[in-house]
């Protein structure tokens, strides 16, 4: 697999990534002016929806792991045809906008709070959709690992993983990828504050492992996902939205 030291040797800290998250306004103010490229995203995963609807021929389930603010979620879900939506995210000011923002979609809608890897066991329910945005990355290695098995416990036989994230370009390194991704955020993101540029680049270089494509393949493999149907990769190769299937689903 290839290791790069650095995703080997990390660890996780679920309070420093709770405590930039807090600070909403700033995400905010990224993801409203497409530095994450959620504009694109949200039009690959709603043409794919279009797609899964008409596949399921009923109303589907939802849920969305580190659901944010709910705002991405609530516009791709407007309009469809969804028998519940359930939100979990480790951040409770970004819960809060979560109860007003989801207020759009018209079925039944429940916000939790927690750490999903931690946390998902306790969702009572398997789901259609499995959908995890910018969030999956804050895992190590070994936690993606282990969170592909919790993940496939808990979607439906007919259903599917949708996750959002940072990728490596074949055979790149984490500190590779860290320095063109820090290059292109100071040179890009003109709309900040350098002061709020130097504190998104903190929270990424400190708590984001992005992996290959290839190597969260293989990760889900080993937990019966077949390998992801890429839906949109973004032009300076920093994040992809992907789909995993499950084996018993493509036989």
């Amino acid at each position: 697999m290839n290791p790069d030291p650095h995703i080997e040797s990390c660890s996780r800290d679920p309070e420093a990534v709770a405590a930039f998250f807090n600070g909403w306004s700033l995400y905010r103010r990224i993801v409203d002016n497409d530095y994450l490229y959620h504009r694109s995203v949200k039009a690959s995963l709603g043409e794919w929806l279009n797609g899964l609807e008409q596949e399921l021929g009923r109303p589907f389930s939802f849920l969305d792991l580190g659901c944010g603010d709910g705002l991405f979620s609530s516009e791709i879900l407007e309009g469809r045809s969804l028998s519940g939506y359930t939100g979990m995210d480790i951040s409770p000011v970004a819960l809060d906008l979560a109860e007003q923002n989801t207020r759009q979609i018209k079925a039944p809608c429940t916000l939790k709070i927690g750490d999903f890897l931690t946390e998902i066991t306790s969702l009572p329910d398997t789901y259609d959709i499995i959908y995890i945005g910018l969030s999956l990355h804050h895992l190590p290695r070994t936690e993606k690992e282990f969170f592909f098995g919790e993940l496939r416990l808990k979607l439906s036989p007919c259903g599917a993983l949708v996750i959002f994230d940072p990728v490596l370009t074949p055979g790149e390194t984490h500190d590779s990828y860290m320095g063109r991704w820090v290059d292109h955020a100071e040179w890009a993101w003109n709309a900040l504050t350098a002061e709020e540029v130097a504190g998104a680049i903190q929270h990424v270089t400190s708590s984001d492992y992005p992996e290959e494509i290839g190597t969260l393949n293989r990760l889900a493999a080993l937990s019966g996902f077949d390998p992801a149907e890429v839906l949109f990769m973004d032009q300076t190769d920093f994040y992809a939205l992907m789909v995993f299937r499950t084996i018993e689903h493509s036989s």
